[in-house]
């Protein structure tokens, strides 16, 4: 008995110039990206240094690329100077309750207030 081959799959050649169309509309997943930008953009920049870009008004990849690369820049540059000055400032990374949190932290372990083994036997 002559085993059948696996059936075989076409790949259509890519066009490079055809895939980039800086007018093409944006995608649901570009909009989310740019929402979640903005969302950034308004935690991170000082208002001053913010760009008070509209993202409801950018329609197509070229314009979303320009904003995403304005904003990029923008939370690099404050994004470090917010992390230095934390750093500077000598924030613990523990919480409230100390030496505990920093033991928990190191063996990514937390205390259990009952073992398995007795969980078990007091559902019998």
């Amino acid at each position: 008995m002559a085993i059948k081959d696996a059936p075989t799959v076409t790949i259509l050649a890519f066009d490079e110039e055809e895939a980039y169309d800086p007018n093409r509309p944006i995608s649901s997943l570009i909009r989310t990206q740019l929402h979640h930008l903005h969302l950034a953009e308004n935690l991170v920049v000082p208002p001053k240094a913010r760009t008070n870009v509209n993202i409801n008004d950018l329609h197509t990849e070229h314009e979303a690329s320009e904003y995403i690369q304005q904003i990029t820049a923008l939370l690099h540059k404050y994004g470090r100077a917010k992390a230095g000055a934390k750093v500077k400032a000598g924030k613990s990374t523990t919480g409230k309750s100390g030496k505990k949190d920093a033991v928990r932290k190191t063996t990514g372990k937390s205390k259990k207030t009952k073992s398995a083994a007795k969980k078990r036997r007091s559902r019998k």
